[in-house]
């Protein structure tokens, strides 16, 4: 440090430009395994509701086991919620981004493995832990990185992508197979290149490029913390219940109410993940022209649309009815986050991003079980719950919006 300082400027300068050029090719190399990682492992999520109605026909299930299926899932998530800051601290980020790509692989194993509907449970939960460990990790890693390569939307954009090819693999595999288990087998496969790409990418980056200080202190959630913050969560949480409970179900309505194939349904379920995507990395261009609570009216007013076009009696409708809500549903979960965390001190992200996880797992598992529990009756009734939802969203943006204009 001191001969640094002794040294002349332009040697300091040069120095620190060739030691900069292979740090950024680094950090380069890092973000883009760390979009790949987030992006497969959601894959795990896309192909549980994708694939319900083949474990209802191989495994006999009911509407209320379909939707324990879906539920084990979001345990999953929540469980690793809670024991993601306590790893982030232990292990740091690196081996924790390793932890989360090789519990998806047992994940795939357990599913290909089984036999019976325990089997399910336990491969769908640790497809909830996987991508609930992997989100945590991915994003304090890649905030470890420079703030140029914080591009948190566009990371999350990729879990739409995942979510698009779930339910395609499923409809070009499962029909041709007349197994599911080849689905599994590829994500395993691909989930065992991120296992080799990470060791590859550790050994080649180095401390510069690969940082591991995760380990640090993260601050503890405390009551006046989560007090502050209920408000928050409940909107979190119902605008993900809204999304996840028509996400759940949406295959199901397509192959029982309007008799599609395996193949069609998946379609349908595709189709909303192709306008998701785009949809969703367009949440930060909003928020530039428009306030919070504006994005919010529109988004689930379009939502509310959606769901009743959906549910029109028409399948050429039904299609147009997903697009619909896909615009809708999309950008809000990322904005409505950013907005909270724009609000927050920086040392108080790591326990409000738990708390909204928690949160809004446990109201979507508690709706996708009552939806399951309906489905049985008129599969139409998870996307009226789902409208419920995003109205009462829409009265808290009016309502919003009305104390912001009297404010100001």
């Amino acid at each position: 440090m001191n001969e640094a300082a002794e040294a002349p400027a332009p040697i300091i300068a040069a120095t620190s430009a060739r030691a900069q050029r292979p740090t950024s090719s680094g950090h380069a190399l890092t973000s883009t395994y760390l979009f790949l990682v987030y992006g497969v492992l959601a894959l795990g999520m896309g192909l549980v509701p994708a694939l319900v109605t083949t474990f209802r026909e191989d495994y006999s299930l009911s509407g209320g086991q379909l939707a324990n299926v879906q539920n084990l899932k979001d345990l999953g998530l929540i469980t690793a919620m809670f024991t993601g800051p306590v790893l982030l601290r232990g292990i740091g980020v690196a081996r924790m981004t390793t932890l989360a790509v090789l519990v998806g692989l047992a994940g795939c194993a357990v599913l290909i493995a089984a036999q019976d509907y325990a089997g399910v449970l336990a491969g769908a939960f640790l497809h909830g832990a996987t991508f609930s460990l992997g989100a945590s990790a991915t994003v304090s890693y890649l905030y470890q990185l420079p703030p140029r390569y914080h591009r948190i939307s566009a990371l999350y954009a990729t879990f739409g992508v995942a979510s698009f090819v779930a339910p395609s693999m499923v409809g070009v595999l499962v029909p041709a197979s007349g197994d599911y288990r080849s689905v599994y087998a590829i994500f395993a496969a691909a989930l065992a290149v991120l296992v080799a790409a990470g060791t590859l990418l550790n050994r080649r980056a180095g401390a510069a490029s690969a940082p591991d200080a995760g380990h640090a202190a993260q601050p503890r959630l405390t009551r006046v913390m989560l007090r502050g913050w209920l408000p928050d969560i409940a909107v979190y949480a119902t605008l993900m219940a809204a999304e996840t409970v028509v996400v759940s179900w949406v295959t199901s309505l397509g192959q029982y109410r309007y008799g599609l194939t395996l193949s069609d349904a998946s379609l349908l379920l595709a189709l909303l993940w192709v306008a998701y995507t785009p949809a969703r990395a367009a949440g930060d261009l909003l928020v530039r022209r428009m306030n919070v609570a504006t994005v919010v009216l529109l988004g689930v007013l379009l939502c509310v649309a959606g769901d009743l076009l959906v549910c029109a009696g028409s399948v050429q409708v039904a299609y147009v009815g997903v697009v619909v809500f896909a615009l809708g549903a999309a950008p809000l979960v990322p904005v409505y986050q950013g907005w909270m965390l724009g609000r927050t001190p920086a040392g108080q992200h790591g326990p409000l991003n738990a708390s909204l996880g928690v949160g809004s797992a446990a109201l979507t598992t508690l709706m996708v079980w009552l939806t399951g529990l309906t489905v049985d009756i008129d599969t139409r009734l998870p996307f009226a719950v789902s409208a419920a939802c995003s109205a009462s969203l829409a009265g808290w943006a009016l309502h919003s919006r009305t104390r912001r204009t009297k404010a100001s």
